[in-house]
């Protein structure tokens, strides 16, 4: 009798089949031997006809595994039967195990590395108007920003200057000097 799907008989004059082991399988009847299964799947069963793909958030890395791993905090894998998980994109993050998607960077914060687990809040003198942002943008002359993590610069006020970009305050005019209008970074 041959042996079914799932079961093999290395030898001939042998009485009885043998499973196929976790981490293998026999797709055809009457086989000689089991086959492994190949990165991206598993097998955690012994007797079975085929693997099993990794789960989108997973991977495996090696033949004739038995089980899947999860993909770690700064990683994702958003497809199923892969062998390795994708870092972060720069502007993005991963902070939880068995990913299945990276999050974008919200507006305050960027984030200039691959493979991280947060963003970095914008450092006082700068800004970030957008989700995603891989780097910080200095405050243009006339503008400042006193705090970190912000979406935006402060014009200068009347009476006030900012003569350099990346400030984190105005400057009050010197006297016989004025600056009648917001934002200017010279006086008059």
């Amino acid at each position: 009798t041959a042996c079914t799907p799932g079961t093999y008989q290395p030898s001939t004059g042998q009485s009885s089949c043998l499973d196929a082991d976790a981490g293998y399988y026999v797709a055809n009847s009457a086989s000689t031997s089991q086959t492994a299964c190949t990165p991206g799947t598993y097998q955690p069963s012994t007797g079975q006809s085929s693997c099993l793909d990794a789960d989108a958030g997973y991977y495996v890395a090696n033949s004739a595994s038995t089980s899947q791993t999860a993909c770690t905090p700064g990683t994702y894998q958003p497809s199923t039967g892969q062998s390795s998980c994708l870092d972060a994109d720069a502007g993005n993050y991963v902070n939880t195990t068995a990913a299945s998607s990276q999050t974008a960077c919200s507006n305050g914060t960027y984030q200039p590395s691959t493979g991280q687990t947060s963003c970095i809040d914008t450092s006082p003198g700068y800004y970030v108007d957008s989700y995603g942002s891989a780097s910080q943008m200095a405050c243009p002359t006339g503008t400042y920003q006193p705090t970190s993590g912000q979406t935006s610069c402060i014009d200068a006020s009347p009476g006030y200057y900012v003569g350099t970009s990346a400030a984190t305050s105005q400057t009050a005019c010197p006297a016989g000097t004025y600056n009648p209008s917001s934002g200017s970074p010279s006086l008059a």
